[in-house]
């Protein structure tokens, strides 16, 4: 049986009764461990049923087949079993097949094949799960649009009842991921919980000084202790939450033009005397406006290409380590979008 260290515990989350719930903490903290302890007894005890969502169809296999396996021995009066992309359970006192009830627990979805399940009804659906919403570093790739498909996803499930809640888990690997620039959450605020959309939406980023004493008592715990690894794996320390290349413009600094981005909208300012440049989100009055976005063009903004020599200047500069940033948020769209 696990450890009481072994699981997080989704009391402090619920109690401040959000719909979309971003649980995102250190490697090995159990959050996926301790929504299954919490779909599993909803489903026993209440008839409840959740969807276990991944984002691709190979990521839901894997898991797929090993989702019982940590959580079956809390659980021994029940027997449970995985039919096609249906979970369920069963009572272990009753061994006999031909008497034997299996109730429908959970259902195993991928984001992109959800568009699939418009006419698909989830009456007793309470919860879903979405795990691992954030990408490992070189793993796959986030689909198009994804904030928008989970929200189609969202609605097919719960048709405007409010009786569904969301669990986003991840590690803390990186803050632009398509959930968190949709929704503006930003980590760096130094907040362990953020509460957004008037309650909507929650944000939980817990520091479990407990957990990491737990984990660094523990023979690999000893052998990372102290190195970056750590901080990602076992605290909540973000990969491109840091404060590289972030300075605010100086007042010799004029205003060039803006540039819209997928992530959003951001005014470049040059100090023509260090000649340097300062990008940031806040936006003046009176603008001249570029778009990266081509489907958002209009008769105010001029498409602007990578080989167009605005963008051009600005990543010879980039490259030279003379562009300055107000946020990480803004310092990592720009890292992107200089990668082209």
């Amino acid at each position: 049986m696990p450890n009481k260290l072994a699981y997080y515990n989704y009391s402090r989350i619920l109690g401040y009764n959000g719909t979309y719930n971003f649980l995102v903490g250190g490697r090995g903290l159990g959050k996926t461990f301790g929504a299954k302890k919490k779909v599993f007894r909803d489903a026993i005890k209440k008839g409840h049923e959740f969807i276990y969502l991944r984002r691709y169809k190979q990521e839901l296999a894997t898991a797929r087949n090993t989702f019982f396996a940590d959580i079956a021995e809390m659980f021994p009066a029940q027997d449970f079993r995985i039919n096609g992309s249906v979970a369920q359970w069963a009572d272990a006192a009753t061994r006999d097949e031909k008497k034997r009830e299996w109730h429908t627990m959970g259902y195993f979805i991928s984001l992109s094949t959800a568009q699939n399940q418009k006419s698909v009804a989830f009456p007793k659906v309470r919860t879903i799960i979405f795990d691992e919403f954030i990408i490992e570093r070189g793993a796959v790739h986030y689909l198009p649009n994804e904030a928008m498909i989970f929200n189609n996803f969202y609605s097919t499930v719960d048709r405007y009842q409010d009786k569904t809640k969301v669990f986003f888990l991840a590690n803390s690997v990186s803050m632009m991921n398509p959930h968190f620039l949709e929704y503006e959450i930003r980590p760096d605020e130094g907040k362990e919980f953020l509460v957004k959309a008037d309650g909507f939406i929650v944000c939980h980023f817990p520091d479990s000084e407990e957990f990491t004493n737990s984990v660094y008592e523990t023979k690999f715990g000893k052998f990372i202790k102290g190195t970056e690894y750590a901080d990602y794996a076992v605290g909540n320390t973000f990969e491109d939450n840091n404060e590289n290349m972030l300075r605010l413009k100086d007042s010799r600094s004029h205003y060039r033009f803006t540039i819209e981005t997928k992530n959003g909208s951001f005014s470049v300012w040059y100090n023509m005397h260090n000649d340097e440049y300062f990008i940031q989100e806040k936006l003046p009055k009176s603008q001249i406006v570029y778009t990266l976005v081509s489907e958002k063009m209009d008769t105010h903004k001029m498409l602007m290409t990578f080989t167009d020599k605005p963008l051009a200047r600005l990543r010879t500069s980039f490259r030279a380590g003379s562009v300055w940033f107000d946020t990480p948020k803004t310092r990592n769209t720009f890292a992107e979008i200089f990668k082209r």
